[in-house]
C-alpha cells in the first residue's frame, strides 16, 4: 500500500478559533478550504502551529522589522521551515513565505490577494522574485492576482465563499424596531462621502467601522460602532451582525476605489448570502460587480450623490430591493458557497501532491 502523502497546513489567524467555527459562533469561509482539506483521503493532514515557537518579544520585533515585515512573520516561517522537512506539500493561507526558496523537496501553494504595491530586492521579502519563484503555485482571489503571480509560477483564479449556514437568509429572529442600512468594515473604506451621502436619507445608517474613521460630528440618522483593534468580530459577535444582517434595509459598502484591492469581498457575500440588496463603491478589482450582475447598485467612487440616489431608490422601490435580494442570494448559492471552494481547493492540490 503506498505511503499517504502528508499534508501541512498554516494559518496562524484560525489558531484558538476552531472551535468557535464547530459551535457556529464563526463563520465556515475563514477556514479557507480547510474542512474538505481534512475530509480528503488521499493525504493526512497536519495543522502547523505557531504557538510553540517561542522568541523574545524584542527579538521578534526586530526581526520581523529587518527580515520579515511583508510576511506573515517570523514564527510562522520558522514554524514552516520546521514542517517542509516532513510535509510533502505545505497549503498557506497566510500568504507567500519568505523562507520558501529553503524548502528542499517540499512543495509551497500560498494564497494571493493583489500584487504588492511593488516588488523588493530583499531577499527575505516573501515577494522577491526568487522566493515567489519557489512556489509551486498561487491560489488567487481575482483574476488580477492571477494574471499577476503567473510571471513567478502557476496561479490560478479561485472566488472565495461564504458560510450559507450561518448566514442563511432567514427573517430575523427579534422584532424589527426600526428600519436602517448597514455597513461593516475596516480596511479600505471610504466611510466620509458614505455619511454625506446618507446624512439626507430619512432613514438610520449604522456603521461598524475603526474609531479613527469616525468624524468628529455624526449626522442624527448615524450610528457608529467601533471596530476593535484586532477584527470586527471583536465589537459584535457574529449571531449580532447576522441578526443585523437580517434586519437591515441592504448593505452598503463604501470603499476607496483602489481598483487593485480585494476590500468588501466579505462584507459582498454576506450580504449576498442574507438576501440583501449590495450598494457598493464599484471595485474593478472583483470579477462580480452588484450592479451588472443584479444583486444591487454600484456607485462611482467618491459620489455623495451617488450614495443618496442609491440609498432613496432601495427606500422607495422596495420590490426591487426585494428582487435585488433575491436574487444575491442565489448567486451565493450557485456559486459561492463553502463545499463548492473547498472542492477546487481540493482538486488543486491533488494535482499538485501527485505531481
Amino acid at each position: 500500500m503506498p505511503k499517504l502523502k502528508k499534508l501541512s497546513v498554516i494559518h496562524p489567524y484560525l489558531e484558538g478559533r476552531r472551535h468557535d467555527v464547530e459551535k457556529k459562533l464563526y463563520p465556515k469561509q475563514h477556514l479557507w478550504g480547510l474542512e474538505s482539506i481534512e475530509r480528503e483521503k488521499c493525504w493526512s493532514t497536519n495543522f502547523i502551529s505557531t504557538e510553540n515557537i517561542k522568541l523574545p518579544c524584542l527579538l521578534e520585533r526586530i526581526l520581523n522589522k529587518l527580515f520579515f515585515r511583508h510576511s506573515p512573520g517570523v514564527r510562522v516561517e520558522i514554524a514552516c521551515l520546521h514542517a517542509s522537512k516532513s510535509a510533502d506539500l505545505i497549503y498557506s493561507v497566510c500568504g507567500p513565505l519568505s523562507l520558501s526558496r529553503f524548502y528542499k523537496k517540499t512543495k509551497l501553494v500560498s494564497w494571493v490577494f493583489r500584487k504588492p504595491e511593488r516588488f523588493t530586492n530583499h531577499l527575505f521579502d516573501p515577494y522577491h522574485s526568487k522566493n515567489l519563484e519557489a512556489h509551486t503555485a498561487f491560489l488567487c482571489l481575482t483574476p488580477n492576482a492571477q494574471k499577476n503571480f503567473s510571471k513567478h509560477t502557476f496561479s490560478k483564479f479561485i472566488p472565495w465563499c461564504v458560510d450559507l449556514e450561518m448566514f442563511d437568509g432567514k427573517a430575523s429572529t427579534i422584532e424589527k424596531k426600526s428600519s436602517f442600512f448597514l455597513a461593516t468594515g475596516k480596511t479600505g473604506r471610504d466611510y466620509e462621502t458614505l455619511i454625506n451621502g446618507a446624512k439626507t436619507v430619512s432613514a438610520e445608517l449604522r456603521i461598524i467601522g475603526p474609531k479613527e474613521q469616525c468624524p468628529k460630528s455624526i449626522p442624527d440618522n448615524i450610528k457608529w460602532i467601533n471596530t476593535s483593534d484586532n477584527h470586527p468580530d471583536q465589537a459584535i459577535d457574529y449571531p449580532t451582525l447576522r441578526e443585523w444582517y437580517a434586519q437591515c434595509i441592504a448593505t452598503c459598502i463604501p470603499l476607496s476605489g483602489n481598483a487593485e484591492d480585494t476590500c468588501g469581498y466579505t462584507n459582498m457575500l454576506e450580504g449576498m448570502a442574507m438576501a440583501k440588496p449590495i450598494l457598493m463603491t464599484r471595485s474593478g478589482c472583483l470579477h462580480i460587480d452588484p450592479g451588472n450582475h443584479g444583486f444591487g447598485i454600484s456607485i462611482e467612487p467618491a459620489s455623495t450623490n451617488g450614495w443618496t440616489n442609491a440609498m432613496t431608490q432601495i427606500l422607495n422601490h422596495s420590490e426591487q430591493a426585494n428582487a435585488l435580494g433575491k436574487k444575491g442570494r442565489e448567486i451565493a448559492i450557485k456559486e459561492f458557497s463553502v463545499d463548492n471552494f473547498g472542492r477546487k481547493v481540493v482538486n488543486l492540490i491533488k494535482e499538485i501532491i501527485d505531481e
